[in-house]
């Protein structure tokens, strides 16, 4: 076998392993929360900015969805079991900008859900496939 068919099917190989790990996030997270993997990345990001807020706009490439789709996962996180986790608000400067800011209840829910994760990868991932993860990383 040449390199470049051992290098494509490792590829292909790896993008299956974090297929069916997201896959198993997202079926963890609806379980127990009722929410996505989108949900938890945008919260996530929310919960790592300085303010607890970010442009919509610069949601958009993070959370890997397009403007209108995102807008309809912030309107439902608006809701989510009555409950506002995040809360958008036109930009006081710049009218045409939203931001969207991350809830008290929102924090709480993101801090859950990342131990779910933190747990749900440690008894899912071997520790061989830990330290790879950790290798390819660096």
């Amino acid at each position: 076998m040449n390199n470049n068919n051992e290098l494509f099917n490792t590829w292909i190989n790896l993008t299956k392993y974090h297929d069916r790990i997201l896959k198993a996030m997202d079926y963890t997270l609806q379980d127990q929360f009722q929410l996505g993997i989108k949900e938890f990345y945008l919260m996530y990001y929310l919960a790592q900015s300085e303010q607890k807020k970010m442009r919509l706009s610069d949601l958009v490439p993070k959370v890997g969805l397009s403007h209108s789709a995102l807008s309809r996962l912030i309107t439902r996180l608006e809701q989510h079991r009555g409950e506002s986790l995040v809360e958008r608000q036109t930009d006081a400067i710049d009218k045409r900008s939203v931001d969207i800011f991350l809830m008290k209840k929102g924090e709480q829910f993101i801090q859950e859900m990342q131990m779910l994760i933190n747990d749900s990868l440690g008894s899912r991932i071997s520790e061989k496939d830990i330290q790879n993860i950790k290798r390819l990383v660096e």
